[in-house]
């Protein structure tokens, strides 16, 4: 049967004032713009997806600039196949220290001499020194003023060794050591005494118990720090006291990890910027304690592995090398404040020992393949035009970028890049055309597309943009990943200081509709069927008021339900009621009421 009225609400029948009626869908409407922007590189990389800072992910061959406010090409790195020293694995410790204007490198049998620091070329080891057959290295720490201290555990006796004279000698008969660190001119050592610590300088000694067997050791807040095979740490410092014949410190514990269970735990222990760093079940860790109450004991720094062999500090950074949780070698610099992926080695030897070299050869780090007498030399601080720290290629990797909308799909239409500096800094004079390119990705990273890419060859050209647009439908997803690259780098490079994506938001909002019109409320009114509608304009009127009042949904008839059937369920959003002659005060079924409506 017709409806015989122009719409119905809650069972009540209304006609529509002409003209008036409008129905549009409700809510946030789709194909908002929007705009993401990565201009802050302080914190390094390893970011995953975009949070409360715009990082950086796994991006290699490329390090900060301008204290983390850009990035460009680093570190300079090449490679010497040593004719001089054993075959290196990871299987057994490269132990190194720098001592009397060399850097020295204990494996095996023997122990190795670097170049001096003050040359400005490298050339290979000279071996210095054979602790005869069946030695074999497990540490090596500068001793005194110009002496190191050789510890081979069970294999041989605590060796001093004279680096001006070239003459080794034992420090104390039977003594045997694992790891040890030279302090006030003693030699604090232990690991094959049980529990047992010792300092001793040859002439006078002393010893403590710990809680367990001694692992490493390592300078620390003007102390030795001592990390034990039960996850203890220890402080240790003090001076020998001539009158009582003794040392005057005790070790005293600052924290307990736990049971140590694991043979990678503490295969480092280094100080660096005032705290202690190691590696501890499956990651690299961090104490301060320094630090206050609200964060004690070990803190991950963001870096995880299935293995580490050894780290270091080199031109004021922490070098690790690490087997990645995809079995990739990866050597990564912490600043302090984030990683920097400094080379991965997919499907190569794995690289192991990391070993400061202090400048030797303009190098500053040095880091051995596993079972190979090759290794790589690292420039990682700028010396000069021509001893610079630039990589040849790199390329830095943006995170998850999802515009503080996860969940939501987007539309990417523009990405770009912007490179400056305020400073020329690399080589002024250079006619090296370096190529910078963009490029982006839809899946994660798993493959890129280039974008945009150019080619400059004026290092005092200090800005640069580089620009694209995207073809419609060419990138639509939830997150979207930017790579700059670089390459044909040789001595100086734009310097990245921000990226972007300019999207569409493609939202799901709710699926309802909404409706505006006004209703005549008139006594006598005419309906579609041309019968008189049988209450009075105040009682019409009055009915949709206290709808309004009470909020309740309401089931609502649309103009076409002739043909729809279709019933909605409603709120009465909005009301307004015009009285045409207001002075006619017996006349309330003279009005037009306004309404909105949206579907529940």
């Amino acid at each position: 049967m017709p409806q015989p009225y122009d719409i119905e609400i809650d069972g009540a029948g209304y006609m529509l004032a002409p003209g008036t009626y409008r129905r549009v869908s409700d809510g946030i409407p789709e194909g908002r713009t929007g705009r993401v922007v990565v201009k802050d590189f302080f914190g390094g990389q390893r970011r995953a997806l975009q949070l409360e800072r715009d990082r950086s992910w796994d991006s290699e061959g490329v390090g900060p600039a301008l204290f983390g406010q850009g990035v460009e090409p680093w570190p300079f790195s090449t490679f010497h196949g040593d004719g001089v020293i054993l075959s290196v694995s990871t299987g057994s410790r490269a132990a190194s220290a720098v001592a009397n204007g060399f850097a020295w490198m204990g494996y095996g049998r023997y122990l190795n001499k670097s170049i001096a620091l003050s040359a400005t070329s490298w050339a290979s080891f000279v071996r210095d020194e054979d602790f005869g057959a069946g030695a074999g290295f497990t540490d090596l720490t500068a001793y005194g003023d110009q002496n190191l201290a050789c510890l081979f555990g069970s294999t041989l006796d605590v060796k001093t060794y004279d680096t001006g004279a070239g003459t080794a000698a034992t420090l104390r008969a039977g003594r045997k050591g694992s790891c040890g660190v030279g302090y006030g001119g003693y030699l604090m050592f232990g690991g094959q005494d049980g529990v047992t610590v010792r300092v001793d300088n040859g002439t006078n000694q002393d010893s403590r118990d710990l809680d367990g067997v001694p692992r490493r050791m390592a300078l620390h807040a003007g102390r030795v720090a001592i990390a034990t095979r039960t996850g203890s740490l220890f402080l240790w410092g003090g001076k020998w006291d001539g009158v009582a014949a003794q040392w005057s410190g005790e070790p005293e514990p600052f924290f307990t990890h736990g049971v140590y269970a694991d043979d990678q735990d503490y295969v480092f222990l280094t100080s660096f910027g005032g705290k202690l760093y190691t590696w501890l079940q499956g990651a690299v860790m961090e104490f301060n304690p320094n630090a206050g109450n609200n964060r004690q004991g070990w803190r991950a720094t963001g870096l995880e592995g299935r293995s580490c062999y050894g780290a270091t500090v080199a031109a004021n950074m922490l070098v690790v090398a690490i087997v990645g949780r995809d079995g990739v070698p990866q050597v990564w610099a912490w600043d302090g404040s984030g990683w920097w992926l400094m080379n991965t080695i997919a499907g190569g030897q794995t690289r192991c020992w990391p070993m400061f070299l202090a400048g030797a050869g303009n190098f500053d780090l040095l880091t051995f393949r596993d079972a190979s007498v090759t290794y790589d030399l690292y420039r990682m601080a700028y010396r000069d035009a021509t001893y610079h720290n630039y990589n040849g290629a790199g390329d830095w990797s943006s995170s998850l970028l999802d515009a503080g909308e996860r969940d939501k799909n987007k539309a990417w239409r523009t990405i770009g890049c912007t490179f400056a500096a305020p400073e020329i800094r690399g080589n002024a004079a250079s006619n090296d055309a370096v190529t910078v390119a963009l490029a982006y990705s839809t899946d994660g990273g798993k493959t890129f597309t280039t974008a945009a890419s150019t080619s400059v060859n004026d290092p005092t050209n200090r800005t640069l943009d580089l620009e694209a647009s995207l073809a419609n439908a060419a990138a639509i997803s939830r997150f979207l990943m930017l790579r700059v690259s670089f390459s044909s780098v040789s001595d100086w490079s734009p310097v990245l200081t921000g990226a972007w994506a300019e999207y569409e938001l493609l939202d799901a909002p709710a699926k309802r509709r909404k409706w505006s019109f006004k209703v005549r409320a008139s006594d006598a009114t005419v309906q579609r069927d041309g019968t008189i509608a049988a209450r009075t304009g105040r009682q019409l009127a009055a009915d949709l008021w206290a709808a309004w009042s009470a909020g309740a949904t309401v089931p609502f008839k649309d103009v076409d339900y002739d043909a729809t059937a279709a019933t909605s369920q409603v709120r009465i959003v909005g009301i307004a009621e015009e009285v045409a002659k207001p002075s006619d005060g017996g006349r309330w079924g003279e009005s037009t009421v306004a309404l909105t409506l949206v579907e529940v």
